[in-house]
C-alpha cells in the first residue's frame, strides 16, 4: 500500500509538470464516522470532482443529487509551486441599478419617490411592483402595475396590499428607456423572501443609468502529496459592490481517481 502511494505521488508530480491528459481528483472516501474507509461521503453541495487539464486550465464540478438544475461548474487556470497548486478564477460583480433609502412614519401607506442619478425626467409612467411574501408563509407573490404621479411619486395604502403581515419585501421593475430595464428588491434584509420585520413605509428610489462593474479574483490553494490533494485555503478580492456569487465549497482532501 505504501509503495502504491509513492507511485501515485510520483505520477501526479510528473503529470502536473508534464501533463498530457486530464487528471481527476475526487473526495477521499470516508466511513460513516468520517474516517478513511469504504463508504463515500453523503451527497452535498461541495466540489465532487477536480479536473486538472494539461493546458493549465481546471474545472471544479458540483453535482448535488437534488436536481441537475443545482449543478455548478467552476473553471479557471492553475499553476504550481513545488508541491502547492494555485487554482484561480474570476467573475464580475455589478453595482445595483436600483438604490433605495428608507424612513418610517405612522402613516398607513407605502410612499415611494423615484428619480435617476442624473436627476432626469422620468418619461415612462408605468412601474411593475411585486409583493414578495415570507417563504414560510407559502403564499404566492403578487404582481401589480401602477402609474407614477406627475411628481414621480407613488402611494399604496396598506389596506390594498394582500397579506400585509406576511410581506417580506417589494420588487420593482421599471423600463428606464427603450433598452434599459431597472429592477431590484426594496428590503433591509439579506434575503428578499425572509421576513425579519416590517418594511419601512417611506422609500426613496434612485435609478442608476450606468451601473459600474468590478472583477473579483478568487484563489484556492492545495498541497499535493502521495496522490492526495489537501485544500489549504480559499481567498478572494473584496468588492465595493454586493457580491452574491456563492462561495466554492470544498472537501478537506481529494485523491487521484484510479
Amino acid at each position: 500500500m505504501k509503495l502504491l502511494s509513492v507511485i501515485l505521488s510520483l505520477l501526479v508530480a510528473q503529470t502536473v509538470s508534464a501533463q498530457t491528459m486530464p487528471w481527476t481528483f475526487v473526495p477521499v472516501r470516508k466511513d460513516i464516522f468520517g474516517q478513511p474507509g469504504s463508504f463515500i461521503n453523503l451527497p452535498n453541495s461541495k466540489v465532487c470532482e477536480i479536473i486538472i487539464m494539461p493546458d493549465s486550465s481546471f474545472e471544479f464540478q458540483v453535482r448535488p443529487h437534488v436536481s441537475c438544475l443545482t449543478w455548478l461548474d467552476y473553471k479557471g487556470t492553475w499553476r504550481r509551486e513545488k508541491d502547492t497548486l494555485f487554482f484561480g478564477d474570476h467573475y464580475e460583480v455589478k453595482e445595483s441599478g436600483v438604490k433605495a433609502t428608507y424612513k418610517r412614519d405612522s402613516m398607513q401607506s407605502f410612499r415611494f419617490s423615484f428619480k435617476t442619478d442624473r436627476n432626469e425626467q422620468l418619461s415612462n409612467r408605468d412601474i411593475k411592483i411585486r409583493y414578495i411574501y415570507d417563504f414560510f408563509s407559502e403564499l404566492q407573490d403578487v404582481d401589480k402595475m401602477f402609474t407614477l404621479n406627475p411628481d414621480n411619486t407613488l402611494e399604496i395604502p396598506f389596506k390594498n396590499i394582500p397579506n400585509l403581515n406576511k410581506l417580506a419585501s417589494i420588487e420593482i421593475k421599471y423600463q428606464l428607456n427603450g433598452t434599459e430595464e431597472r429592477y431590484g428588491y426594496l428590503t433591509q434584509n439579506k434575503i428578499a423572501n425572509i421576513k425579519k420585520g416590517d418594511l419601512p413605509n417611506i422609500i426613496d428610489v434612485e435609478f442608476v443609468h450606468k451601473p459600474q462593474k468590478e472583477i473579483v479574483y478568487r484563489t484556492i490553494k492545495g498541497v499535493m502529496q502521495q496522490g492526495t490533494l489537501a485544500i489549504v485555503s480559499s481567498t478572494k478580492t473584496k468588492s465595493m459592490f454586493p457580491d452574491y456569487q456563492p462561495d466554492i465549497e470544498l472537501e478537506e482532501t481529494y485523491e487521484l481517481s484510479k
